[in-house]
């Protein structure tokens, strides 16, 4: 279970949603930093990036998942997803529920079947 306070983090959350999410993730610690999409997210360590895309769904409503189009095991491997880990010199697809979320991780494609709407400016 992790010890930290979602509810300090995100300040408009419900308690059925931080329920739901902690109910689909790995044990996490800490919230990092990742880029999506030009924009900052936090996700939670120790899970994938499917995982945690699903988490920044459940807290913020700013990530879709049309759960239909996936197995989430790396068989159907239709969540390939563009990203630059650190120390990459270029973006690689990469499988989003096989690949760990690590700090500096940038998402720059998303697989199809995934929104990000990103905050409303």
């Amino acid at each position: 279970m992790p010890t930290l306070d979602l509810k300090a983090f995100f300040k408009d959350v419900s308690d059925e949603a931080i329920l739901d999410a902690n109910d689909i993730l790995r044990p996490y610690d800490q919230l990092v930093p990742v880029r999506c999409l030009g924009e900052t997210i936090h996700l939670p360590n120790n899970n994938s990036v499917w995982r945690g895309l699903q988490f920044w769904g459940l807290m913020t409503g700013e990530v879709r998942i049309d759960f239909s189009l996936f197995c989430i095991a790396g068989t159907c491997q239709r969540c390939k997803t563009y990203i630059k880990k650190p120390g990459m010199a270029n973006r690689e697809p990469m499988l989003a529920c096989q690949t760990t979320v690590e700090p500096g991780l940038e998402i720059m494609k998303l697989a199809q079947g995934f929104t990000y709407k990103g905050r409303q400016k």
